[in-house]
């Protein structure tokens, strides 16, 4: 993972990001990151310092001088160290290292989301063992399990060579030129393009060819139909080779062996593989469906599924990061302060900006090398405009961000002119979606919100609604369209016994009309305002209401964020709202999170950091399985995040997609907040 960082050095001040392993480890030991951060043009290392840690070890960790670090770091020589500090290894200083043992760590700690395969690969050992060390890990595996490792790596194990854009393969004995093509899914024509001092009919064992990692492709070749039959199985969130091996009786080996992709990578969620049909048994739960079963091969299943042509397979993309960080004005209220200030404004974003860190971290677990360009907009149009004038610009895969609403389409028109898709991650305005297919919305509009909520009110049950709506200002075009609804299709005589009012109520009254409500009947209210003050006086008086009434209310998704709304009112009223997201801190997804943050930053991670993560990993897994047009496939792909669904629906033909998918959210008077499924409303 390497992630390029367009933004001041102090911001590491605040985000604290580092690569290293904090499992088990002496912190006297200095464990060098290889996440490169782009300053003013010039590429460092930032190494966060630990407890006990010398300038003299950090310099001979990176093969670098002392004089070196302290040429970058102008406050070093004067205060020294201190933990947690945040330093700057220049990069193209480094001194060749002498000869590295080849003995091993006799035990690995496991992390979290890590496989006995992925363990395997990572010290080119093999399956066979590593399970001959550890026979329970032939079951399962667990974070914090410790599994002992032989001596020395498997001498039949090659490690792979790699750089930024080309792998470097090591011809072994009997290979050919078209063998290492279909073993990399790369036209043998691309591969001599880059290799033109070598005889592709003269290959020598031990040579050395580099294949561009842009061109790899992560699918087999086609089988005829007459020679081979597979079945494919959709592999699922949390599934491993050997939990997919056990459930069609075969063998990791043998899956390994019909999807040589996987040799250089993890399993991929949503993602096809082969199974032999002669080589498995089928579950019986899928017995009676093995006449429906696919067949073919995931290359036209993809473009049979989607709807349009796809590119998937992809293994490398450049994504941009647009926040308004305020990184000067951090540096500025820091510059005299022994301790951390962070500036108000830039804190959610900087929890947003952990959690992409953590999401660029997982995917790269997926065999997905992401350049991370992060920009710090502040709130600044001519700052974005710049932006997007800069030489870097076109060779974006993904833009996210940025998050004001006058910023979206500046940087929509240029995104537009080039083809790259653009995330507006929290924005609620869509008009730079208009002719812009590729333009992606995750927070619902007001008419979106209001449509759902005009819905789902119908399935609740009362003996009377009420609508309060501020004096000055009313909801009309939301209140007309719920009258249309609620009163569609019943007679004149229904309509004349239904309980039904509406409140014109004005902040500040001395007391609210009580004659719509009912002591002994339950009274449905629904306050589609999102006006703080008005709001919030609303509720107060609602809950006193509450203890002689019965009440439930229905509200806007803004009024859950009002911290001058006392949270228990909200429980008094059975309140259900509308919102994007739900922390469930029961699911193990999310305490896998939090732990993992916990390590990384060395804090709680904010409501932001799960903002982060699940809508950069969304976008960044569809963009690895399905490439560019990952839109078309949206119907098909539904990985598991971990506080959001997303159900993007395109606005008119030639228009861009909004996120339909919200959740309600129903605050009970035991205390709990829970989501509400349909089948309970």
């Amino acid at each position: 993972m390497r992630l390029n960082k367009y933004v001041l050095f102090t911001i590491f001040a605040f985000a604290v990001m580092h690569s290293q392993q904090l499992v088990a480890q002496d912190t006297l030991k200095v464990n060098k990151t290889n996440n490169k951060v782009f300053i003013s043009g010039k590429p460092f290392y930032i190494h966060i310092v630990k407890r006990g840690q010398t300038l003299y070890r950090i310099a001979k960790a990176y093969h670098v001088t002392v004089e070196d670090i302290e040429k970058e770091n102008f406050n070093i020589k004067a205060e020294g160290l201190s933990v947690g500090q945040p330093v700057k290894i220049p990069i193209g200083k480094e001194k060749t290292p002498s000869p590295e043992k080849t003995d091993m760590p006799r035990i690995h700690v496991v992390d979290s989301g890590e496989t006995a395969y992925s363990i395997a690969r990572n010290y080119h050992i093999s399956l066979k063992n590593l399970y001959s060390l550890n026979p329970g890990a032939k079951d399962a595996i667990y974070r914090g399990q410790k599994l002992f490792l032989p001596e020395k790596p498997d001498t039949t194990t090659t490690k792979v060579l790699q750089d930024a854009d080309f792998i470097y393969h090591i011809i072994k004995k009997g290979e050919t030129l078209y063998s290492i093509a279909r073993a990399y899914g790369v036209k043998a024509r691309k591969i001599k393009r880059e290799n033109n001092n070598i005889d592709p009919n003269d290959l020598q064992p031990g040579q050395v060819i580099k294949i561009q990692k842009g061109e790899i492709k992560y699918t087999d070749q086609k089988p005829t139909a007459k020679k081979e039959k597979y079945y494919y199985h959709n592999v699922k969130p949390g599934e491993t080779l050997y939990s997919i091996a056990i459930k069609y009786e075969t063998t990791d080996t043998k899956i390994i062996e019909h999807n040589p992709q996987l040799t250089r990578r993890e399993l991929l969620s949503g993602e096809y593989i082969k199974l032999p049909k002669n080589e498995i048994t089928l579950p019986d739960t899928l017995q009676s469906q093995s006449a429906g079963m696919v067949t073919q091969t995931s290359d036209s299943l993809l473009q049979d599924t989607c709807q349009c042509p796809v590119d998937g397979g992809k293994d490398r993309m450049q994504v941009a990061l647009m926040l308004p960080l305020y990184s000067f004005t951090n540096d500025t209220i820091n510059r005299n302060l022994t301790y951390q200030k962070i500036y108000k404004p830039s804190r959610i974003f900087l929890d947003f900006y952990e959690g992409v860190l953590l999401a660029v971290d997982d995917m790269s677990k997926k065999g997905m090398n992401i350049d991370l360009h992060v920009f710090d907009t502040e709130n600044d149009t001519l700052k974005v405009k710049s932006i997007t004038e800069s030489s870097l610009f076109p060779y974006f895969d993904l833009i996210i961000g940025p998050v004001y609403s006058q910023n979206l389409p500046i940087v929509a028109e240029r995104a537009k002119l080039f083809d790259i898709p653009l995330v507006s991650p929290l924005s609620t305005e869509s008009d730079f979606l208009k002719n812009y297919v590729k333009g992606f919305q995750v927070s619902p509009t007001e008419n979106i919100l209001y449509r759902k909520t005009i819905a789902t009110t119908k399935e609740f049950k009362a003996d009377n609604y009420i609508i309060i709506k501020k004096g000055n200002r009313p909801e009309d075009a939301f209140v007309n369209a719920f009258k249309d609804e609620f009163f569609r299709g019943k007679t004149v005589n229904e309509i004349e016994h239904l309980g039904y009012a509406e409140i014109t109520y004005y902040a500040g009254d001395e007391e609210l009309n009580l004659d719509p409500f009912v002591d002994s009947l339950h009274n449905f209210v629904i306050l589609p305002s999102s006006d703080k003050a008005f709001v919030s006086d609303v509720v107060a008086r609602l809950n006193t209401l509450s203890e002689n009434h019965d009440i439930t209310l229905f509200g806007h998704p803004r009024m859950i964020n009002y911290e001058n709304i006392d949270i228990q009112f909200f429980h008094n009223l059975n309140t259900h709202i509308f919102n994007l997201n739900y922390i469930d801190y029961e699911s193990e997804a999310v305490l896998d999170f939090v732990y993992k943050h916990r390590k990384f930053f060395e804090k709680e991670p904010g409501k932001y950091a799960f903002y982060g993560y699940d809508i950069s990993y969304y976008f960044m897994h569809a963009y690895q399985l399905f490439g560019g047009r990952f839109y078309c496939c949206f119907d098909q792909f539904y990985p598991a995040l971990l506080q959001m669904n997303f159900n993007f629906e395109q606005q008119n033909q030639g228009n861009g997609f909004i996120n339909e998918k919200m959740l309600l959210l129903n605050f009970q008077r035991n205390y709990l907040l829970r989501p509400v499924t349909e089948s309970k409303r």
